[in-house]
């Protein structure tokens, strides 16, 4: 069954044996089953067989939200560009909607526009990140003092980002792998339009690359700071239960004191002992505190 004239892409979403099987026929290509296409090996994931290129990205999260990355399998021919994909994706679907704007006119082309698609819009997400970085940041480091709670929930939020940031990552690992990969075989039927767009998209890849080196150097700081506040609390916390403990020293000597049971005792005769026990122990509590805040020894700065 040969290809149906002006079809140059299909794409196949979790496809059962029946789809796979027509699309075999409809491309006389063999069709990567998932757990092909889930390889770590380099040579599983990248290879030539004939005059068509087999492609796969393991890992690919290409959707906002808590979708689980889920492997691409990519093959490309100089007659049609075939795809199974086991997610939804939102590059699949903006690579489509370019084609009724620009029509595309090889197999190359819509392999160009569909990897074109994804780094845009990962670049997308990773500015998302940004943004949410540097909201983050300006919780973190405010003149208002924190709470353990509050400090918790800027570490999740942390784990969150770097989770977004981490699927970005796999997904961008393995198209740039494919870019040089189809740039190094540069098969004849590629044209030099199509060359001089995936060495943008190459360049677009390095950049994001080291956009997301500062990210995760961010991410790390933040979390860093958030644990250092943490410790600052918990060392604070400290430093008042200490100074409570040897300010209540005095107090606990002079009861200690006069509780003996001595028979001679000259301030049991006394009319105004007890008051002035009370006073002693109350005097000998507070020069101690005001003493340790003079000092500044009090104060959580």
């Amino acid at each position: 069954m040969p290809i149906p004239h002006g079809i140059l892409w299909l794409d196949l979403i979790d496809p059962d044996e029946d789809e796979r099987e027509c699309a075999r026929k409809v491309t006389n290509l063999r069709i990567p089953l998932r757990h092909d296409i889930d390889s770590l090996a380099l040579s599983s994931r990248i290879r030539t067989d004939d005059d068509a290129m087999y492609l796969s990205v393991p890992y690919f999260a290409d959707c906002e939200g808590h979708h689980a990355p889920a492997p691409l399998g990519i093959v490309v021919t100089a007659k049609v560009l075939l795809t199974v994909r086991f997610a939804p994706s939102k590059a699949f679907d903006l690579a489509a909607s370019n084609s009724d704007e620009h029509p595309w006119t090889s197999s190359a082309d819509a392999l160009a526009t569909l990897l074109e698609s994804i780094v845009n819009l990962a670049a997308g997400r990773m500015e998302a990140v940004a943004v949410d970085l540097r909201k983050l940041s300006e919780r973190v480091f405010t003149r208002t003092r924190l709470g353990t709670a509050a400090l918790r929930n800027c570490m999740l939020d942390v784990g969150h980002l770097e989770g977004q940031q981490t699927r970005n990552r796999s997904s961008l690992l393995g198209i740039q792998r494919i870019v040089s990969f189809v740039r190094s075989k540069s098969p004849e039927w590629m044209s030099d339009d199509v060359e001089v767009r995936l060495r943008v998209v190459d360049h677009d890849l390095r950049t994001l690359d080291e956009f997301d080196d500062q990210l995760t150097n961010k991410l790390q700081f933040l979390l860093d700071a958030s644990l250092g506040f943490i410790n600052t609390d918990q060392n604070h916390v400290m430093k008042v239960l200490t100074v409570a403990s040897v300010a209540t020293i005095p107090p606990i000597i002079l009861a200690g004191v006069w509780g003996m049971n001595f028979k001679h005792m000259p301030e049991l005769d006394w009319y105004w002992s007890y008051p002035l026990a009370l006073a002693a122990i109350a005097i000998s509590t507070i020069l101690p505190v005001l003493f340790f805040k003079w000092r500044g020894w009090l104060s959580g700065d």
